[in-house]
């Protein structure tokens, strides 16, 4: 009777509603069981490894690639090439311009001309100290010749600042016609500088990525500081010009003339300094491609990172140096001044 039983629930599955759901799922269960396993995992660690090769590429090249843009922007800033009066522009009704030839017409001037006075006063005393009985006719001819000083050194100190402000226009032209010949710099084509890598070497992109940082983080620092010397230098020409009268007062006096010449020279230094500050700022970007392009092969299944990792550590030298180079430039051009 149980053996009947049985084969009357045998025959009864098929009409049930949940044995093909059953067998279903069993069949599937089984076909899995016979798939070799070894493979599967393979491929989920090679789709990972490939996963975050690609994420990681992506970073170094979106780095490399805004680091590209901040050194086209390296070019010559509008301060260099300015007119005197609008180096530094201002969003308000009184400009850098303003107050510093406010203060050399309400303060300095007086000044200088008081030590023009001054150094008048002692010339005379010394024509006086020369003069006797038998050279009345001399000492008339040099009191004469100490007027006409006078009233030119007078002139001089009263126009002192438009004075200055062409020994700026001159250095001013030589700044544009080298931009007119080369340009400002950022026109020049910057593509082979940016790095792209295309293989998947783990180890490889970490440490470009590493590399790219700190590169991006020195090419920001150029870029500050190319804005910073060139600011600073049209701070320094009309903190200088506003205080022309005193030192170019001295120049009437033996004694004191040096004073005179070194204030001269120091003004003359730093226009051109300018000039120094744009061959650098046109310069970098053509040394920078050119080193790029001359980059040697590695010959090894992961050349394109070698050459990522060269490409970025040669980006992050010519930083070095145009910040070092920009930070020289005032020192340069105070030697070539100082040949003069």
């Amino acid at each position: 009777r149980g053996a009947l039983i049985g084969m009357q629930r045998i025959k009864s599955l098929p009409r049930n509603r949940a044995f093909p759901y059953a067998f279903a799922i069993t069949l599937a269960v089984l076909a899995a069981l016979l798939v070799p396993a070894q493979p599967a995992w393979a491929s989920i660690a090679d789709d990972i490894n490939s996963w975050l090769c690609g994420v990681l590429r992506d970073w170094c090249n979106w780095i490399f690639g805004a680091q590209t843009d901040v050194m086209r922007s390296l070019g010559a800033e509008g301060v260099l090439s300015a007119p005197f009066a609008t180096m530094l522009t201002t969003a308000g009704d009184v400009s850098m311009y303003d107050i510093a030839r406010g203060v050399w017409q309400v303060a300095i001037v007086p000044i200088g001309c008081g030590v023009l006075g001054l150094v008048f006063t002692l010339k005379l005393i010394e024509i006086s100290q020369r003069m006797d009985g038998n050279q009345a006719m001399p000492g008339v001819k040099e009191v004469v010749f100490l007027l006409v000083f006078f009233a030119v050194f007078l002139f001089l100190i009263q126009h002192s600042f438009d004075l200055m402000a062409a020994i700026y226009e001159v250095v001013g032209l030589a700044i544009d016609r080298v931009e007119a010949l080369f340009g400002t710099g950022g026109a020049l084509d910057m593509a082979a500088v940016s790095v792209v890598t295309t293989d998947d070497d783990l180890s490889a992109l970490l440490a470009l990525l590493v590399v790219a940082i700190i590169s991006w983080l020195v090419v920001l620092i150029a870029y500050i500081v190319a804005l910073v010397v060139c600011w600073a230098r049209a701070i320094q020409l009309y903190i200088m010009a506003a205080f022309s009268p005193i030192p170019l007062a001295f120049l009437g006096f033996d004694q004191t003339r040096q004073i005179g010449i070194g204030y001269l020279k120091s003004f003359g230094a730093v226009c051109i300094a300018g000039l120094i500050i744009l061959v650098l700022l046109i310069s970098f970007p053509a040394i920078l491609g050119g080193i790029v392009a001359v980059n040697p092969g590695t010959g090894t299944p992961i050349d394109a990172i070698a050459n990522g990792l060269t490409d970025a550590l040669q980006d992050l030298a010519m930083c070095i140096l145009l910040v070092l180079s920009l930070v020289k430039s005032g020192s340069w051009a105070r030697d070539i001044v100082s040949g003069f």
